[in-house]
């Protein structure tokens, strides 16, 4: 079936789209699409102050929240902007081949290992390291990390001498590194070395300022990657500020590409979003159950946006008025 719903409206742009508003002068990078919120400013502008100097700085937060983006506003605003941004995802390295990945390795220093390799701490010397889920590298990599920082050189794996690797170095992790001290799991004096500065970035389902202008700043994007002009209406602007973001900003930013790709016209309505974040806001769904006589209404655990969930029923009614009509909107 087409997607755009006829008759539907686009909404004004947020005039907040690439900084944060409200008198903050936390503003983005060229193409970096920044929501308003109170919260998200001064975490920006802490963010900001952190990128003048050379300690380590620790970004907490849940899966998708951000963290890259903030982690590549620090380094562009930084001394070191000009050398090189490196981003390792230590969840996504083997543990046999982390400290290769992170040190490098001499040639033949094991088997397979026909050439030299310089490792990602010095493919970032001069720039910035950022260490994406570093509470997932294993102990022993942990503490050759930790001489790393202190010494500014690393030893490649086959190798006797030190070689000189001057980077700054960014982590962030989605887990409770005090927890996985107590377990044994975590170097305390890593994360000592680690928690100079730590941000940490609240989910988008705390705040809903900043779902609009982020929605606003993808779509954005997607126009000028593209050379189209897509538009988000009134009512699919409302229903993405009452889902709850599971996935945060990372999901978000997927939605817009998923709604601009289905609609049909310039106009992006409810109907083209994707069917989890329309199927999560109708009645009943996720746990919340229909009221019944003498029985008490179960609301969902983020609360209810009573305007986005009118709005949705007044959709998905005149959506099947329109199908049993057969399109004709005059029947």
């Amino acid at each position: 079936a087409e997607r755009g719903h006829p008759g539907a409206r686009p909404a004004a742009a947020p005039a907040a789209t690439g900084a944060a508003s409200r008198g903050s002068r936390a503003t983005a990078a060229p193409g970096e699409p920044v929501g308003g919120s109170q919260v998200l400013a001064e975490l920006l502008r802490t963010a900001d102050r952190a990128a003048r100097y050379e300690d380590p700085v620790l970004l907490l937060g849940e899966t998708g929240s951000g963290k890259t983006m903030v982690a590549r506003r620090i380094h562009a605003a930084s001394p070191r902007s000009a050398g090189p941004f490196v981003e390792v995802n230590c969840s996504a390295i083997a543990e046999s081949l982390a400290e290769s990945e992170l040190f490098g390795h001499a040639r033949n220093a094991f088997t397979g290992a026909d050439k030299a390799r310089a490792g990602k701490f010095r493919a970032a010397h001069g720039g910035t390291l950022f260490l994406d889920e570093v509470g997932d590298l294993s102990l022993d990599v942990q503490a050759k990390l930790l001489k790393a920082l202190e010494d500014k050189a690393v030893t490649p794996v086959g190798s006797d001498e030190p070689l000189s690797a001057d980077a700054r170095l960014l982590a962030a992790t989605n887990r409770d590194l005090p927890a996985l001290i107590r377990e044994g799991r975590f170097r305390r004096d890593l994360y000592e070395r680690l928690k100079v500065v730590v941000l940490k970035l609240p989910p988008l389902r705390e705040r809903r300022e900043d779902i609009r202008p982020l929605a606003t700043g993808f779509l954005a994007a997607w126009n000028g990657k593209y050379g189209e002009d897509r538009r988000l209406t009134e009512d699919a602007y409302a229903l993405l500020e009452a889902y709850s973001w599971p996935g945060n900003v990372r999901e978000l930013e997927n939605a817009m590409k998923s709604a601009a790709c289905a609609a049909a016209t310039e106009v992006v309505g409810p109907e083209c979003l994707p069917d989890d974040i329309r199927q999560a806001l109708r009645p009943g769904f996720g746990g919340a159950q229909a009221a019944r006589p003498g029985s008490c209404v179960e609301l969902p655990p983020e609360g209810l946006n009573l305007k986005a969930r009118l709005l949705q029923v007044e959709w998905e009614y005149g959506s099947a008025a329109m199908r049993q009509a057969g399109g004709n909107r005059e029947a």
